[in-house]
Formats: structure tokens, sequence, C-alpha cells
């Protein structure tokens, strides 16, 4: 099995190793057990989803309502699927969909913008779409649930995406 894709970065998921920063511009590489490595992906993917998803985040908060099961609840149960099923595809402990090497989407322009993009559509779709479905159904609650299942599929579906759009990014440049 190759581990290199592009547009994928692999090597969190296939060691123990984690890069730390201290210091003025220092880094080095630290050996962490499971639990330092889960808590090291978990601010990594917490950071890139907030910071991204950032729009969708103000409009929620800006049009949500006080309801309990209501639009506010569905986009911060989307936001911390997100973060979660992430970290766990970061740290290699799940497989994404539709692709056999473990690990989360790499950083360039063209896979940034595609984040921005993709973070703000799911977190939107999820908040409005599980709470216009609850409402449909009658059932309020429905909407926790749906904009979790929504947030994972998405979340572990984005991978492969990136892959994707990273090799024809490649072609393109080659051409």
């Amino acid at each position: 099995m190759n581990r290199k894709r592009p547009g994928r970065q692999t090597r969190p998921a296939y060691t123990t190793k984690r890069r730390s920063w201290y210091g003025y511009g220092k880094t080095a590489q630290f050996e962490k057990n499971a639990f330092g490595r889960f808590l090291h992906d978990t601010t990594s993917i917490f950071g890139e989803v907030s910071i991204l998803g950032l729009p969708a985040l103000l409009v929620v908060t800006a049009t949500g309502g006080p309801d309990f099961y209501g639009l506010t609840t569905a986009v911060l149960v989307a936001w911390a699927t997100m973060v979660v099923v992430g970290t766990l595809i970061r740290g290699g402990w799940i497989r994404p969909l539709a692709t056999d090497v473990l690990g989360w989407v790499s950083f360039s322009p063209a896979l940034l913008g595609l984040r921005l993009v993709y973070y703000n559509a799911v977190l939107i779709g999820a908040g409005y779409g599980s709470t216009t479905l609850a409402d449909a159904v009658g059932v309020p609650a429905l909407s926790i649930l749906a904009a979790a299942v929504v947030a994972a599929v998405a979340t572990l579906a984005f991978p492969r995406l990136g892959e994707d759009v990273a090799r024809w990014r490649l072609e393109a440049r080659r051409r």
C-alpha cells in the first residue's frame, strides 16, 4: 500500500510522533502515547474546523434561535462531530470513506480553499437540513441525530475529496 498520496497528510496516522512548537521559532518531534496523540490531533482539527468554518458559525449565531433542538444546537453538534471524526481520521484510528490510506488532508492553497467552502457548506447544510427534517417529521430531537450523521459522513468523505482535488491540480499543472 502506497502511503504517499497527493493531498493527503498520512504521517500522523502511521506514527506515534507529533511535531510540537516550543519557544521562539523552535519545533521538535515528541513521542506521544495514544491519549497524547488524540489530544494533539484534536487541537489541530478543532482549530482547522473552527477557523475555516467561522463564517457559517457566525451566520448561525446571528440567525439561530434559543430553541434547545433548534438550529444553533444542530450546528454545534455538527461542529463537534466534525472535530471528533476528523481527529480519529488524522490519528489513523478510523479509515476515511473510499480510500485505503489513513490520514487527513494536507495543507495547500487549493485544499485550503476547498476546506473553507466544504466546512461552511457542511455546517450550514447539517444545521438547516437537520432542523428542517426534524420539523417535517415532528420530532425535534431528530435534529441532533441528523446533524451528527450528516457531519460524520461529510467528514469521512472529505479526505477522498481532498485527494481528488489535489490529483486534479497536479494533472492541470502538468499540462
